[in-house]
């Protein structure tokens, strides 16, 4: 072939090349603006140029970061309004870029492209959610999924379009078999060395920066929030029989016999974390508040599946803190168990295994603004004025108006979030569900997830009832393949006991 032949097909390859280069950036962009009108919720901040007075702070995390289950009355919301409050005559503002089930890596990879962008604060909370996934964290070419998901909006879009024509919107299935971790196995130890890796080098990228860093461990629900027992491996009928009947026993006032039962249950199932759950739950029934506290934390800490902060993960989180000068400790899981009775955190601080009530949030707001003026980042408030009392901005933000908005989504989300793998908490999804419901009686997701929750558990009348009103306040017929919304729903109607008989004999 000739120079002259040669040049030209490199000149057509260009000139399709650049064709192509600009129809991905129009489509690209295309979608990034059906994405912000149709899913503003899923967009990350976007940092404008930094004005000469703007104090910025950026907070990094997961889900409690972001504000599950509703932002806008979560502790950054609280402390953007108490700091607006206290410092008017100050340009301070707080950049959001937590990011539901996200770990540590995430929140390396996301502080680290942000450090350009001028913050004179970095707050970081993480910890929770380094065992969300079992297997290894993806490494080289195996990231592209990942990173296309995180950056092309077009992507993204294609992912909810896959999802509605095959019915996998929003939640996984439900499962026939929920994987445990095995805490002393070196997968679970290397998960950890990682970990203190990871936060290591967030320290040591800020510090390089010269930006205070404040660092805070996360609390965890243990007098409420029991650790996952339906659907493990090795788990018969047996051994469910036990629980429920410990269960009932419980809810009848039979703490006698509930201990006699939990004793003989582990004769049977020695070291089993459900089960000292349940006997803290008899011990803090009989006023043995320092027992139930021992019995709720080794609870947690036998976790077959670790959803939650553990020791482990705020041990290191305190250890990287204390090695740095401009690195800060937050010990918001002390905070929690001070402002908690008897010391035993529960539902009043924290909805579920992790995500903060808004009187959580509060504790949390106060701790982080506190150790601002603390390290000299604010100055002292004169006259002091009390920091941050939640019914006061729960007032403003409307919280206890009629058919609050954010207080129906607080609970309704909560209400679902309870019942999916790993936790299938049935009867606290449906007391959640029962607060939604009081907020707005007419709102169709909240009966028909309360449909969901009386299939699963048998109650089959109960459960056509609530989804024949569900469908005449929806007005047309419930997607039970729209997961986000009633993410088991599918299932109750399909195979009420969980999973096909094709599914069973797959796991086995």
């Amino acid at each position: 072939m000739t120079s002259s032949k040669v040049g030209r097909v490199l000149l057509i390859a260009a000139i399709n090349l650049g064709i192509l280069l600009a129809l991905m950036t129009v489509t690209e962009l295309i979608s990034r603006h059906v994405e912000r009108a149709k899913y503003p919720w899923t967009q990350p901040q976007q940092v404008a140029p930094k004005r000469g007075s703007e104090l910025r702070v950026f907070a990094f995390g997961a889900s409690t970061v972001w504000g599950e289950p509703v932002p806008e009355i979560s502790f950054i919301a609280q402390m953007r309004y108490w700091l607006r409050r206290f410092y008017p005559d100050r340009d301070i503002r707080i950049y959001n870029f937590g990011a539901r089930g996200k770990n540590t890596a995430y929140v390396l990879r996301e502080l680290t492209s942000r450090l350009d962008e001028q913050p004179d604060l970095i707050l970081v909370i993480t910890g929770s959610n380094e065992f969300l996934t079992w297997g290894p964290e993806p490494e080289g070419i195996a990231r592209i999924p990942e990173l296309l998901l995180s950056y092309s909006a077009t992507t993204r879009l294609l992912q909810r379009a896959v999802g509605k024509v095959t019915g996998s919107r929003g939640v996984d299935p439900m499962p026939c078999q929920v994987q445990p971790w095995d805490r002393e196995s070196d997968h679970f130890k290397s998960r950890l060395v990682t970990l203190e890796k990871e936060m290591r080098l967030i320290v040591e990228r800020t510090s390089q920066r010269r930006i205070p860093l404040l660092l805070a461990t996360s609390p965890s629900n243990i007098a409420d929030w029991p650790p996952a027992y339906q659907r493990l491996p090795g788990r018969n009928q047996g051994y469910t029989g036990t629980v429920s009947r410990i269960q009932e026993l419980l809810r009848n006032g039979k703490y006698g016999e509930a201990a006699d039962a939990v004793t003989a249950g582990f004769s049977l199932y020695p070291e089993d974390a459900m089960l000292y759950f349940l006997r803290g739950r008899v011990q803090l029934a009989r006023g043995s508040y320092a027992d139930a506290r021992e019995s709720f934390v080794k609870a947690r800490d036998l976790d077959p599946v670790p959803w939650r902060a553990i020791p482990e993960t705020n041990s290191i989180i305190r250890r990287v803190a204390s090695a740095t000068p401009d690195v800060h400790l937050v010990d918001l899981d002390r905070v929690y168990e001070e402002h908690s009775e008897h010391g035993l955190v529960g539902n009043d601080l924290i909805f579920d295994n992790c995500h903060t009530t808004p009187l959580g949030d509060s504790l949390t707001a106060k701790a982080l603004v506190q150790t601002m003026v603390e390290i000299g980042f604010l100055p002292a408030r004169q006259p002091p004025e009390e920091c941050c009392p939640v019914g006061t901005f729960l007032t403003d933000a409307g919280y206890f108006e009629p058919k609050s908005p954010l207080r129906l989504h607080a609970f309704l989300d909560t209400g679902t979030y309870a019942m999916k793998t790993p936790f299938f908490n049935y009867e606290l999804s449906r007391e959640y569900l029962l607060e939604a419901m009081k907020v707005d009686q007419n709102s169709w997701e909240v009966w028909a997830n309360l449909a969901t929750i009386d299939y699963l558990t048998g109650d089959s009348a109960a459960g056509a009832r609530e989804l024949r009103r569900a469908t005449e306040l929806h007005r047309r017929p419930i997607d039970v393949n729209d997961r986000w919304v009633t993410p088991y729903l599918k299932e109750a109607l399909e195979y009420p006991a969980g999973c096909t008989s094709s599914q069973q004999e797959a796991t086995h």
